[in-house]
């Protein structure tokens, strides 16, 4: 369930499959860097497949999803959210005031030649008139744009909302045969690290964001998770990511 987004906290290395017993009866997750290169190139960590797969679904599903901790854990980068709507609103709102002068003032120019005022011979009014209209069509290009951009961001959790993708995620952390399905806890989980004495897993508050708003309800939020990307590092951007600590016992 966790290839690709396993590592070992002391190399920072990506953890492979071992087998052991008869008819290799037992998976392991074990440092790669160890396998490799022995002790010399880290003392390695190796767990149990089952042990380590079960814990980290179980924290995911018992503690991740509850909708207070969820509501919690985003209030801040939901604020964040509004803050930076509300510039964008403001700046659409201004670029479409400047698109309705631009054209009032093209009426006016139109209304003078028409009535015989101005001259549409002049070569300044015919650049006037030019630069207006590239005024006004940019400002409604671009007030559209961050319109799109607002609509794009989704739109604001609610209780109600968090309480039905927890629900529909509880759902379908599970297969068909009773393991876990693994795209499913990639949506929380985009690494795992593990230490000694604890596993840390960090995700990214953005993609748990973009699941969480998802139009099309909470079955499909909770069913729509993007592939792993191996170039991910937790806090890479300040406050844009979460982690989590579960001691070993």
């Amino acid at each position: 369930m966790l290839t690709g987004i396993c590592f070992c906290a002391d190399c920072d290395g990506a953890t492979t499959l071992r087998t052991s017993g008869k008819a290799k009866h037992y998976r392991y997750y074990t440092c790669s860097t160890a396998a490799r290169q022995g002790k010399t190139g880290c003392k390695g960590r190796t767990i149990q497949m089952d042990r380590l797969d079960h814990l980290v679904a179980d924290y995911r599903d018992h503690r991740l999803l509850d909708p207070n901790r969820v509501q919690d854990m985003l209030a801040a980068h939901l604020d964040r959210r509004e803050e930076r709507d509300g510039r964008r609103r403001a700046q659409a709102n201004e670029l479409t005031k400047r698109a309705a002068e631009a054209e009032q003032r093209l009426k006016r120019l139109y209304d003078a030649i028409e009535s015989g005022v101005a001259n549409l011979d002049d070569p300044s009014l015919k650049e006037r008139i030019k630069e207006l209209k590239a005024t006004r069509d940019q400002a409604r290009v671009d007030a559209e744009r961050a319109r799109a951009t607002i609509e794009t961001a989704g739109q604001t959790l609610t209780p109600t909302q968090l309480t039905r993708f927890a629900s529909a995620a509880h759902r379908r952390i599970r297969g068909k045969d009773g393991g876990f399905r693994r795209d499913h806890l990639r949506a929380f989980a985009q690494r795992v690290k593990v230490a000694e004495h604890e596993v840390r897993i960090m995700g990214s508050r953005n993609e748990l964001l973009r699941l969480l708003t998802s139009s099309n309800g909470a079955e499909t939020a909770a069913n729509g998770v993007r592939t792993f990307v191996q170039g991910w590092r937790a806090m890479r951007v300040e406050n844009a990511n979460y982690s989590f600590a579960i001691a070993l016992r």
